[in-house]
């Protein structure tokens, strides 16, 4: 598996267009971090090499999480870790910070978030099927239909039925960043990316 270089964990702020040579690109805002380092996975200690960010900092702290930030003097709501090479986890230490410094315009990134949840869905809204006829005494308008199985059973696994939609993890890969805003620790990436506004995400570097 390739390693990322780095990476950072962000907020969804919104879509917005600019202009870029007389183009109007759609972007999307993100504000990522700060983040502090908590911990740096090694692969002498723990097998692969990580960087163990916080986000989001709290108040509120449960007793099996003390021992987390004992060492950096902070409590965080978000814990994540980024994959990094040993030569990107050894010019950090525990308690630095992350921030938009570590992306430049024109930089690709690869950004993982939750989609928006859909609640309990039927098979039309799900997964796009056709209804049935609409007059005639016809009962099936909605309906899902036969499970198409050859035997009296119940129904096999991976057949598509009603059933929640949305809320689901999707990366999005090889996302343009078009401008980066250090004073408001914001980055502009063209396109969409997964999930509503406020909305937490994984945006990792290339």
């Amino acid at each position: 598996m390739k390693e990322a270089k780095i990476g950072i964990l962000g907020v969804k702020v919104g879509m917005t267009e600019v202009y870029q040579d007389k183009d109007l690109v759609p972007v999307t805002a993100i504000m990522v971090g700060p983040c502090k380092i908590v911990d740096i996975k090694t692969n002498e200690r723990d097998g692969y090499c990580a960087l163990k960010l916080g986000f989001i900092k709290t108040d509120k702290l449960n007793k099996p999480l003390s021992g987390v930030f004992k060492n950096i003097g902070e409590n965080y709501r978000i814990l994540s870790e980024i994959r990094v090479s040993s030569e990107v986890a050894s010019k950090y230490k525990i308690g630095d910070i992350i921030d938009s410094s570590v992306f430049e315009k024109d930089d690709i990134v690869n950004i993982t978030g939750y989609t928006k949840g859909k609640g309990f869905s039927g098979m039309i809204k799900r997964w796009n099927a056709s209804r049935g006829p609409m007059s005639h005494g016809s009962k099936h308008h909605r309906k899902a239909g036969s499970n198409a199985t050859s035997r009296i059973g119940p129904t096999r696994p991976g057949k598509r039925r009603p059933g929640r939609y949305g809320n689901e993890k999707v990366t999005i890969r090889n996302l343009k960043i078009v401008d980066v805003i250090p004073d408001k620790n914001i980055i502009l990436v063209k396109g969409g990316i997964p999930g509503s506004k406020n909305s937490v995400v994984k945006i990792i570097k290339n």
